[in-house]
């Protein structure tokens, strides 16, 4: 028995670990990097769940695979006399896990001092950011590091960026830090600070200290949205239209700055490129600001719908797309204005409000003439037809291309690639053209040519007609065969008197409308 007890106790001892004070001793591996956290303005210290929407949209997915530990850095985030209206109005407009009465945009201060009457101005408060952020930079020597900086904390940011940017120059050894924005002011092209690079407004104390810096050695992401009055203000601010909806931008978007996602991106993916040191990543907004009190109010979306499509068209030409985000522009007066381009995008909103209006009300929404599948060539005529000379022969090619359109939508047929037509061919033999109008003849000639091709007919029409004349030459060559040119045949008498009537137009155009008679009667040739 006792030999019994001794070996379950051995066995026992060799299952059961004996608990060792060097598991508890031994310290966590260090983070691969400590990202230093900053809020916005009303915002001095960011509470867990703001740092959790920091981490998991921004910081994690900039830097994958890395162990970071998260600080949330203290600072004044204050703006004489208006801290305490903001607090209010993104109570009323912004997300309650920030501006809720327990969340960090109310710290627990003294009503009083809520108020933001007692706080300090914009630059102030900046001043005393940055002081803090190098405080928290200093606790944590030799470290990798990551600053992230919303609104008035990317301003404190970007302030930090360049003075290490002049500490540290291209081509010296610089600490490895990393800087992530977003409701960025110092955006290049877009930010209200770059906008106005060196306003100072001296009773509010409010510096506008131009574009961030994109040529240094420390990587930066800036995360932006479209309409935020303070990271996407307009270009050209005399848009009145742009610049309402910019300010209302900063009320109805700038508190959602958070919300957007690199890790989940969306549909469509935020808009990707890079300037320098830099990527910027700007989402695109669906909904106009500007519209934020209807919504607020209650107003239903297809109610807004009708309107909105027209008054985005207005609110677009305050901006300039086509210059990058990380390219510093500041705000110019009048915009370059291409009629065309602002019409077709106005027709096409309208008919999209109209549409949205008659679905409002169970109605089928208008119908639109199909137009018809045509290769680059046929495009590229339509084009030049649009572009001749005159007015009655803009007026008269469009109504063939509805009376063409029409043809092919009723037989369901597409237009053949036209065929290589080349000047000879289409040169008639008893017309002699000036020399001061041979470029535009050539010119409609060739546009002549392409219209009969798109339309199937091989003739070569040339019907010359004064106001005082009513006769006319005309000569033939052989007929062209194509897929659609017996549906053409079969069509109404109307489109033969259109296409007359757009023979007419053209060679009036030629001719100048100018013509002799020869002495038998005919038209003579053109001078």
């Amino acid at each position: 028995m006792s030999v019994s007890i001794g070996v379950a106790v051995l066995v026992a001892a060799t299952v059961m670990p004996l608990p060792t004070a060097l598991a508890s001793d031994t310290p966590p591996p260090p983070p691969d990097r400590t990202a230093l956290v900053l809020g916005g303005t009303t915002v001095p210290t960011p509470d867990s769940a703001y740092i959790d929407a920091v981490r998991n949209h921004f910081i994690g997915p900039t830097h994958p695979g890395e162990t970071i530990e998260y600080i949330a850095v203290t600072a004044p985030m204050e703006a004489w006399p208006v801290t305490g209206a903001g607090r209010v109005v993104w109570f009323v407009t912004g997300p309650q896990s920030v501006w809720g009465l327990n969340g960090p945009g109310w710290p627990d201060e003294p009503l009083w001092k809520l108020s933001g009457l007692f706080d300090r101005t914009f630059d102030g408060s900046v001043r005393g950011g940055v002081t803090n952020l190098e405080d928290a930079i200093a606790a944590h020597p030799n470290e990798a590091l990551v600053i992230y900086g919303y609104s008035q904390g990317a301003v404190i940011a970007n302030i930090e960026k360049r003075k290490l940017a002049e500490q540290y120059p291209e081509g010296t050894e610089a600490p490895d830090i990393d800087f992530v924005l977003s409701g960025d002011l110092n955006l290049p092209n877009g930010g209200l600070s770059a906008r106005f690079p060196g306003l100072y407004v001296p009773i509010l104390d409010v510096t506008f200290n131009g574009p961030e810096r994109t040529d240094t050695q420390f990587d930066t992401v800036s995360i932006n949205r479209q309409y935020d009055g303070f990271a996407d203000f307009p270009l050209y601010p005399l848009n009145l239209v742009a610049t309402a909806n910019a300010l209302l931008g900063a009320l109805y978007l700038h508190p959602y700055d958070l919300e957007p996602s690199l890790a989940d991106p969306g549909t469509p993916p935020p808009i990707h490129t890079k300037t320098g040191d830099t990527d910027d990543y700007f989402f695109e907004t669906d909904d106009l600001p500007l519209f934020g009190p209807l919504r607020q109010l209650g107003v239903p979306e297809p109610v807004i719908d009708v309107v909105e499509p027209v008054v985005k068209v207005v609110v677009d030409l305050g901006y300039d797309r086509s210059i990058p985000p990380g390219e510093p522009t500041p705000a110019r007066l009048i915009p370059p204005i291409n009629p065309v381009r602002v019409t077709t995008d106005l027709v096409n909103a309208v008919g999209e409000g109209v549409n949205n209006a008659l679905a409002l009300t169970g109605s089928a929404p208008l119908l639109s003439i199909p137009a018809p599948s045509t290769t680059a060539d046929g495009n590229a005529a339509v084009e030049q037809v649009l572009s001749a000379p005159g007015t009655a022969l803009k007026r008269v090619s469009r109504d063939v291309g509805q009376r063409v359109s029409q043809v092919l939508s009723a037989v369901g047929s597409q237009l053949p690639a036209p065929p290589q037509v080349t000047r000879d061919d289409l040169k008639p033999s008893q017309r002699k053209v000036g020399r001061q109008l041979a470029a535009t003849s050539d010119q409609i000639t060739q546009t002549i040519g392409a219209v009969k091709s798109v339309i199937g007919d091989g003739r070569t029409i040339v019907r010359s007609a004064g106001s005082d004349h009513g006769s006319n030459a005309a000569t033939a060559s052989p007929t062209r065969k194509t897929p659609v040119r017996d549906a053409v045949k079969k069509a109404s008498s109307d489109i033969k008197k259109v296409v007359t009537k757009a023979s007419d137009s053209i060679n009036s155009a030629m001719n100048g409308g100018t013509h002799d008679k020869n002495a038998d009667g005919d038209e003579g040739e053109a001078r």
